[in-house]
């Protein structure tokens, strides 16, 4: 201990020692350099991950529930019915930020439009349901009624009304998420939002009122459920999350402004963290 602890220069015979050591990973095999790097950081980082418990999918989906799968493009899809899901577009928020004097990056909007017609291309939905929050104010309102034009060429499309749409006025009356027919006040938008909307065992509305529905599984948005991994070296990663409960499943946003919030893991609660390569499950 008191070596260790000494200011004294190392010997000559600790410096060897050092340079020897470190010389055991100076291969002038590159692959195998790197493959040793890659399991060294793998296996770090699923012994912190094991403490959460959690499971790595290898896999952009995962089959949830019988008949639907979780995208990790952050989407839920229902083999049977047909349907696709997503929730919290909050479409525009770049141009409100801009319209409050903040300088953002106008990429927001084009990514949900790409993310969408990707989904679109790739399971072929009867009915593309959002789960309200369409905007995130009056700003973007018209930008997004264009997207519906163009996404309305490919399928159904069923806009559910959220508390942002409601406080904007993107959608008439004061119709809550169990209400019928809510039209938009934009002009030239000709579309309908509706408070909520049903398919044979579940309820989709956006979350932000509580409904008693026991004889369904209720999909809502609103609260932007996210979740961290560490690798145990300082780094954190925040992702976007499904959080299932007995008759109510959570779906994590698709804005790709949502910073979300990890409140969720309750220990009762399935929770699926989501990324466009890999799906997690907190155990």
């Amino acid at each position: 201990m008191g070596d260790c602890c000494s200011a004294q220069p190392a010997s000559r015979q600790t410096i060897a020692i050092l340079i020897v050591r470190l010389r055991l990973f100076d291969t002038d095999n590159t692959a195998a350099s790197i493959a040793l790097s890659r399991t060294l950081a793998k296996d770090n980082f699923l012994v912190r991950c094991r403490s959460f418990p959690m499971r790595a999918a290898l896999t952009t989906h995962v089959v949830v529930a019988e008949n639907v799968l979780l995208d990790g493009r952050l989407a839920l899809f229902h083999k049977r019915q047909r349907w696709l899901a997503v929730a919290d577009l909050h479409f525009g928020y770049e141009l409100s930020q801009r319209a409050a004097g903040n300088l953002f990056p106008l990429w927001g909007m084009q990514t949900i439009e790409a993310r969408l017609f990707e989904l679109l291309g790739d399971y072929n939905p009867a009915q593309l349901v959002l789960l309200g929050d369409l905007v995130h104010d009056a700003a973007g309102a018209t930008a997004f009624f264009s997207l519906v034009a163009r996404l309305q060429r490919h399928c159904e499309i069923i806009l559910i009304a959220g508390n942002h749409d409601r406080q904007t006025k993107l959608a008439s009356g004061r119709a809550g998420p169990a209400g019928g027919h809510q039209t938009s006040n934009i002009k030239n938008s000709d579309v309908d939002l509706v408070g909520s909307w049903r398919s044979d065992g579940f309820c989709f509305h956006h979350g932000d009122c509580a409904l008693e529905l026991p004889d369904c599984i209720q999909v809502i948005g609103h609260h932007h459920p996210a979740g961290a991994v560490r690798d145990g070296a300082g780094l954190r990663l925040k992702l976007p999350a499904l959080v299932q409960r007995r008759n109510c499943w959570i779906m994590p946003a698709f804005s790709p402004w949502a910073a979300g919030t990890n409140r969720f893991d309750d220990g009762e609660s399935r929770v699926w963290l989501c990324s466009p390569q890999r799906i997690l499950h907190l155990d």
